[in-house]
């Protein structure tokens, strides 16, 4: 009886499973490597900062999910090797005046996804670069933690930082056989 119910329940996802594998893959790029620099000017605490760094994306083979089938991989890393363009990371907020329920703050910059730069979005998705978005992670002195997506102005209302320009690089058009 249970080996019924397993069977039963496992069915479709091993049918799913079994069905991708014989989908054909989808097309190789012609370009499969390219590099983006981009130059970040913001204000944070008075000060002016630059950051400026290269993004390298290459191609990483053939992927797939129940969702989309089987799809183009892409992974992208900093030149600089640092994991993420980070603005503001704070481990004593209360030397900075945050809230003291704060224990740790940090916020990045999203710069944009492999996919975008090496032309591969979908024919329904839209990106725009024209000004990044940020993310905050606050960890909270009962361990609990909140994060979220700002946009310029939300930056500057809820942490006081400024975008002064952000410099991307143009997405490169890519063939598909």
């Amino acid at each position: 009886m249970v080996l019924a119910v397993v069977v039963l329940l496992s069915l479709p996802w091993l049918l799913i499973y079994v069905g991708l594998l014989f989908e054909a893959n989808p097309p190789k790029p012609e370009i499969e490597h390219g590099e983006f620099p981009f130059r970040l000017i913001y204000e944070i605490n008075g000060g002016t900062r630059v950051i400026e760094d290269t993004l390298i994306c290459e191609y990483d083979g053939v992927g797939m999910d129940e969702g989309q089938g089987k799809y183009r991989k892409w992974k992208g890393h900093l030149k600089s090797g640092n994991e993420e363009v980070i603005l503001l990371k704070v481990k004593d907020p209360v030397a900075l005046g945050i809230d003291y329920k704060v224990v740790e703050q940090e916020i990045n910059i999203q710069i944009g996804s492999p996919r975008y730069y090496m032309g591969d979005l979908k024919d329904y998705e839209k990106y725009d670069n024209s000004s990044p978005s940020a993310i905050y992670y606050e960890k909270y002195i009962n361990d609990s933690s909140s994060h979220g997506l700002l946009n310029s102005e939300e930056l500057y209302q809820k942490f006081n930082i400024k975008l002064i320009s952000w410099t991307p690089s143009e997405p490169l058009v890519n063939n598909f056989q």
